[in-house]
């Protein structure tokens, strides 16, 4: 497999395991749980009902996996983790304008 494919396949699912996280429900109600537990009006509150945030740190894990697996070379890794957070952004901004 190419790897624009798998960076394009991780990018995605960087952003629908932001989604999932920052704003919906998911099965069982775990997400919605999940953002309840934190304080109200606290900083980790407004850090897990944000998508660009929660990005952040989901892509952070998908860029070490493709690094180990060799989709991108090590060196690169931190770049990647940026670029699938930005992909991320990218399609939020996208999706506020429509």
């Amino acid at each position: 497999m190419p790897n624009w494919f798998i960076f394009l396949l991780a990018a995605l699912a960087t952003y629908r395991l932001s989604r999932l996280i920052a704003d919906e429900e998911g099965p069982w109600s775990m997400f919605s749980k999940l953002r309840e537990l934190t304080p109200e009006m606290s900083s980790w509150r407004r850090g897990v009902e944000c998508i660009m945030c929660v990005s952040v740190w989901v892509a952070f894990p998908i860029a070490i996996l493709l690094g180990l697996f060799g989709a991108c070379d090590p060196w690169v890794t931190p770049l990647v983790w940026l670029a699938l957070s930005a992909v991320t952004v990218l399609i939020r901004k996208w999706e506020n304008k429509r």
